[in-house]
């Protein structure tokens, strides 16, 4: 039976690999887009496959030392997770050109072979626990599914508290607490390396809370394009697992959002913030008083068509977003308005 250490270590891994993981899914939807976060899972596999070769080739003298092989990959984990991010966020990478610039291939395979590194030392700890104790591999798979079950809770409860790159530290400190927990032993080097390792837990807490604590969105996203207007500027952000929501005034070049407004509407928009989420999908927050005269635009527009139609109707609105479509019912004169 492996020592207790070792399994809680094993369990600490597990669950910084599995966090690690979404939380990349969530990161690669804000600095790039959406769909780029399917990318993470094929990443993590490709970690882990290359893990079992690695463990194969190696298998004698990473065994026989095994509490310092796994404290080693448990401290580099830790390490790279936080530098292997930042660095690929700093990749030229533009997918808008990956049809015609043979570059962004390049671009890719480096994001690719970065965010690759985290995983493989993640899965050698893994790998190395199946392999030196594979008599007890129920109780090692145990320890591991319930580490891997507490990552996934616990980085989207994380997500509800945090910034994303402030979970990145947690993710962080929790692979090198496993490798300090590892460490802990007799010896003055060992000890030494525990609280090296616990002392970089620390640091990079502090960093990704404070200096290093935005994610650096893709220049040509709406909201880096909308900051590029002279006088925008960011006035309230806050973020969650659904989305980084963004909100941008612009006193100087003023937010006219109205998407099939008539040209025979008699009055122009009142003012406006822009909300954006992940970047993207820009929608209008309008400012609103109570008075009804301010909102009148909103009855030229070709979605208030059904208002025309329908007398006092109960409406729902999926998506209430920004609140402009509620907006838009009460000018319209719904009876009853139910928005999600």
């Amino acid at each position: 039976m492996p020592p207790a250490r070792l399994r809680l270590a094993l369990s600490l891994v597990s669950a910084a690999a599995l966090a690690y993981e979404i939380l990349l899914t969530r990161l690669f939807s804000i600095i790039q887009w959406h769909h780029f976060a399917y990318m993470m899972i094929s990443v993590a596999l490709l970690g882990y496959g290359a893990a079992g070769t690695c463990v194969t080739l190696l298998h004698e003298r990473l065994v026989r030392r095994l509490e310092a092989a796994f404290t080693i990959c448990a401290a580099l984990f830790g390490v790279s997770a936080t530098l292997c991010f930042l660095l690929a966020q700093e990749v030229p990478f533009n997918a808008l050109e990956f049809l015609w610039d043979p570059k962004q291939l390049l671009w890719l395979l480096i994001i690719y072979l970065l965010l690759f590194l985290p995983f493989l030392f993640a899965a050698i700890c893994v790998c190395l626990m199946f392999t030196r104790y594979a008599e007890q591999a129920g109780c090692i798979y145990g320890f591991d599914i319930l580490g891997a079950a507490a990552g996934c809770l616990g980085v989207v409860l994380g997500l509800f508290i945090l910034p994303p790159l402030g979970v990145l530290g947690c993710v962080s400190a929790s692979a090198l607490a496993a490798a300090a927990l590892v460490s802990m032993a007799r010896g003055v080097l060992r000890s030494l390396t525990a609280v090296g390792a616990l002392l970089a837990a620390v640091f990079l807490l502090w960093a990704l809370r404070g200096p290093l604590g935005h994610p650096h969105i893709s220049p040509y996203k709406e909201l880096s394009q909308t900051l590029e207007v002279m006088g925008a500027r960011v006035v309230a952000q806050t973020s969650s697992p659904l989305g980084l929501l963004t909100v941008v005034e612009s006193p100087q070049v003023p937010f006219r959002y109205a998407p099939g407004m008539s040209l025979n509407a008699p009055g122009e928009p009142p003012q406006q913030l822009a909300l954006f989420t992940d970047g993207e999908g820009m929608s209008a927050i309008v400012r609103f008083n109570g008075a009804r005269q301010p909102l009148a635009y909103l009855d030229y527009m070709t979605s208030a068509l059904p208002y025309h139609l329908l007398v006092r109707p109960r409406v729902l609105v999926l998506g209430a977003g920004s609140g402009v479509d509620v907006l838009q019912a009460l000018q319209g004169g719904a009876g009853a308005i139910d928005a999600v």
